[in-house]
């Protein structure tokens, strides 16, 4: 008899680099939405500041990162206690990290064997509470700002 853990083995979980992590304390990431494009905000980690930055002193760096052409996303359980009962966490999930998953077994049995041909492609963002995945063409850091505010406007304006 398999598991349904069986069908996540072709899964591989690649680490997006150029995505900034989200910190350890972040609140509540911001999520706006339309029929066809998703954008996130969160807090990034104080380890991105470098390579992110340059920030003044006062600022509390958030990065708006856009889905393009989504086709699925939801918030979710785990959580960074659980986060290694993920199906995905034995091919390499990690805490508070932007990750793509190639080979996706979630695209493949919702869209068929040939939807990443197609442009979909999976990601997970993983929060301090929450897990975070989308269905979309492509991730794209749209830009890192100086707080919430200047992000959460962003955001909305990109969902326009």
């Amino acid at each position: 008899m398999t598991s349904p853990l069986d069908s996540y083995q072709q899964d591989q979980v690649v680490l997006l680099a150029d995505v900034p992590s989200p910190t350890a304390d972040t609140p509540e990431p911001f999520v706006v939405a339309n029929e066809r494009r998703v954008v996130i905000a969160y807090r990034i980690a104080e380890a991105d500041f470098e390579r992110f930055g340059p920030f003044d002193a006062d600022d509390d760096p958030f990065c708006v990162v856009e889905f393009s052409a989504a086709a699925f996303h939801q918030f979710g359980p785990p959580g960074d206690e659980g986060l290694h009962a993920h199906p995905l966490a034995p091919q390499g999930l990690r805490g508070h990290s932007a990750h793509e998953i190639v080979n996706s077994s979630l695209v493949a049995d919702s869209w068929g064997p040939d939807s990443a041909h197609d442009g979909r492609r999976h990601y997970v963002l993983t929060f301090q509470d929450s897990t975070y995945e989308c269905v979309a063409a492509d991730c794209t850091v749209v830009g890192i700002y100086g707080n919430g505010d200047i992000a959460s406007r962003e955001a909305f304006s990109l969902c326009k």
